[in-house]
């Protein structure tokens, strides 16, 4: 199966499907349709967006993809920002991993975080024994 979807530089999860990440920040970028293109793109400083689309603000969440090792960037509406702060405030009380996923609501594809345990394995932790033991 192609996992390029999952650690490109935008990772689009599918349902059921999840990466692990780190955030860095947030960026509030602009960000149009280019049918030129076909793709949307970010618009910079003094850039003419006249030959745009569907012209929009964006929040840009910055943040390590562990699948891949690289920086990644998810676009977060208003909303999906929101939501992802009150994961953000669980994981920093709990800790654990913090992991991207889409779910299907309606007919859209909407960016979810969750924090998910994690469950060191006995090799981890030393065995407790006597020295007297050993030898």
């Amino acid at each position: 199966m192609n996992e390029y979807h999952l650690i490109g530089q935008f990772p689009k999860p599918g349902e059921g499907e999840y990466v692990p990440v780190t955030f860095i920040e947030f960026k509030r970028k602009s960000v149009g349709w280019s049918p030129e293109l076909k793709r949307s793109v970010y618009i910079e400083n003094g850039e003419d967006s006249s030959k745009l689309k569907r012209i929009r603000e964006v929040n840009v969440m910055i943040a390590i993809n562990h699948l891949s090792g690289n920086v990644s960037s998810i676009e977060l509406t208003d909303e999906e920002k929101q939501r992802f702060d009150e994961v953000y405030g669980m994981f920093l009380k709990t800790g654990g991993q913090l992991m991207y996923t889409r779910k299907k609501i309606g007919s859209r594809m909407v960016s979810c975080f969750e924090v998910h345990s994690v469950d060191r394995e006995a090799t981890d932790v030393p065995e407790k024994t006597l020295l007297s033991e050993r030898i």
